[in-house]
């Protein structure tokens, strides 16, 4: 490995090392309701930065996804009893060779206790992200954020016999979302004990960096 070879590796693992930190800054700031911050991890000036979270649809352009997360989930999240916990697991982050755009995936774990009509409702739910980053301006920021779910269940009775409720309030009717929930070519499922499932998008695949001759 040349000197060339060395400084692009170096670089490359800096820019993995800033997109895992962007994807725990947005784990602590969605706990601790900074939604102002988690805002400004977003691209600024990328026309089809999108937020997708679970049902919620998919939200492209900055002004909708402002909307997600300070009209809906700010509002939403801050109820008394409300619980947003998520432990992120198994990064895959790849980068571009010109360093400019990647893509991450992690599984997630999360003790969430959700305000419903009936009352707080404490659940386990599993799933992934899948989100694609770009770097603007020297920092790394999230181009297409989407959390995708494989069930959330009550904690007493388990995925087998609920694995998905319904607990989100979802209208934000000036800012209706886009549809497509999926990216092309690409199927997903969430759990259901009767039927095989399809638990994709699979991780981003290794990306070849050949290297230089000395």
């Amino acid at each position: 490995m040349n000197d060339v070879d060395l400084a692009l590796e170096i670089t490359r693992l800096r820019d993995i090392r800033e997109i895992e930190n962007l994807q725990g800054r947005y784990m602590y700031y969605i706990q601790s309701h900074h939604y102002e911050e988690i805002l400004d991890m977003f691209a600024r000036h990328d026309p089809e930065v999108s937020a997708e979270v679970s049902e919620s649809g998919v939200y492209v352009g900055r002004a909708k996804v402002a909307a997600l997360f300070l009209q809906l989930f700010k509002p939403f999240f801050t109820q008394p009893g409300s619980l947003p916990v998520h432990m992120i697991t198994s990064p895959v982050i790849e980068v571009e060779p010109n360093g400019q755009v990647a893509y991450g995936m992690w599984q997630t774990l999360g003790c969430n206790t959700f305000p419903t009509k009936d009352g707080p409702v404490a659940t386990w739910q599993q799933g992934k992200y899948d989100n694609i980053f770009i770097k603007e301006e020297g920092r790394w920021c999230f181009k297409q954020f989407r959390w995708l779910c494989n069930f959330r269940t009550p904690f007493d009775r388990g995925w087998v016999k609920t694995p998905v409720i319904d607990v989100e309030p979802l209208d934000i009717s000036q800012f209706p979302p886009e549809l497509h929930p999926t990216r092309p070519g690409e199927r997903y499922d969430t759990y259901d004990v009767r039927k095989p499932m399809h638990f994709g998008p699979l991780p981003p695949a290794p990306i070849d960096r050949p290297l230089r001759k000395c």
